[in-house]
């Protein structure tokens, strides 16, 4: 039973935390990492402590707040003692808003396309790749041509910085309907402390011949596109 309990909260598709009485993550499953990765503890934590019941016990609240572009619904936030505190967001329904255009490109590795653009576009010698790939992603139809051209107009925005993030990862129960077939949807995200002049028209464009949408934020250029292999 322990084993079936603990699985659950592990595999649950809405973020689960808990924390200690200072704030400080205790425990954590798979959608919470998902989440934390793009959002600090203390921002989760100092919402949670505004929905959080006066005296010991759960408390259900309906509310209305995004992160990192996910919406969601309700919170719970509860303890029994003054040590620990249990947080736990539900997701609202999600729906993609982009479509794959009937030429869905060819079967290549997204990884192959990242590293031309990054040797096209950018002086190597001068600027730190951080890269935080999921090695799970397997070879994936792709426009080649359009999705490579997305890419090195992306990373001319960031011509000026001297570190970079790179970051690709599946979003979790997120997914797009293509020939009646179900798609997972990864999202690709560059993060920098300094951008350049970013033509956020032009990329939008581009970004819809790739079988993709971007999302330009202040220092994090991301791109999702679905796996369709």
């Amino acid at each position: 039973m322990t084993n079936l309990i603990e699985n659950a909260f592990e595999y649950d598709l809405n973020p689960f935390m808990i924390f200690d009485a200072d704030g400080k993550i205790v425990k954590y499953n798979q959608e919470a990492e998902y989440l934390l990765s793009y959002v600090s503890a203390k921002e989760i934590f100092e919402f949670a402590m505004s929905c959080a019941p006066l005296n010991f016990g759960y408390k259900n609240t309906y509310v209305n707040i995004e992160f990192n572009r996910t919406k969601y619904y309700a919170i719970l936030v509860g303890y029994e003692d003054d040590e620990n505190i249990v947080v736990k967001l539900y997701k609202e329904v999600i729906t993609s808003d982009f479509a794959i255009k009937e030429d869905r490109g060819s079967k290549v590795s997204l990884y192959t396309l990242l590293e031309l653009a990054l040797n096209n576009t950018l002086d190597l010698q001068s600027i730190k790749i951080k890269k935080e790939y999921d090695p799970s992603i397997p070879e994936i139809f792709l426009r080649v041509k359009e999705f490579l051209l997305l890419l090195n107009n992306i990373l001319k925005s960031f011509k000026s910085a001297n570190k970079i993030t790179i970051k690709v990862a599946v979003k979790i129960a997120e997914n797009i309907v293509y020939k009646g077939k179900r798609y997972p949807v990864a999202s690709l995200s560059f993060k920098s402390e300094e951008l350049s002049k970013i033509e956020k028209n032009t990329l939008e464009k581009l970004a819809k011949e790739a079988n993709s949408v971007i999302f330009i934020e202040n220092d994090t250029i991301s791109v999702e596109f679905a796996l369709v292999r």
